[in-house]
């Protein structure tokens, strides 16, 4: 796992496509780059998802806000529950998904913008 700077070209330029693909369609977007993810945001909203970086692979995980079951609905990206866990990010987060390439970051985000913006 890697921050966005550290990340493999691929990784990075996966979640950059993740990041202009929801710009398109959420005004004032914002990503924040930490130490270990870039967090995704609306002007005056909270985070709705999380991407960790790979630093060796052409992959980008996201941690994002809503049901596993509701996000599974609306995409054909497999979609993992986490492992049960109180508080904080464990029980805001409760779903992750892996995006291996463009046409899944295209697909991440209509599953994002449909469910987790909604909840942001």
């Amino acid at each position: 796992m890697s921050d966005h700077a550290e990340a493999s070209p691929d990784s990075k330029a996966i979640c950059d496509r993740l990041f202009g693909g929801l710009s398109s369609r959420i005004l004032n977007l914002r990503r924040v780059e930490s130490q270990r993810w870039c967090g995704v945001y609306q002007d005056g909203r909270r985070r709705f998802a999380y991407v960790n970086h790979r630093k060796g692979m052409s992959r980008i995980e996201i941690w994002c806000l809503g049901e596993p079951e509701e996000l599974q609905k609306r995409t054909g990206l497999t979609i993992n529950p986490r492992n049960p866990t109180t508080g904080g990010f464990g029980a805001a987060f409760s779903s992750h998904f892996f995006v291996d390439g463009f046409a899944d970051a295209d697909a991440a985000c209509d599953v994002l913008f449909a469910v987790s913006f909604r909840l942001s």
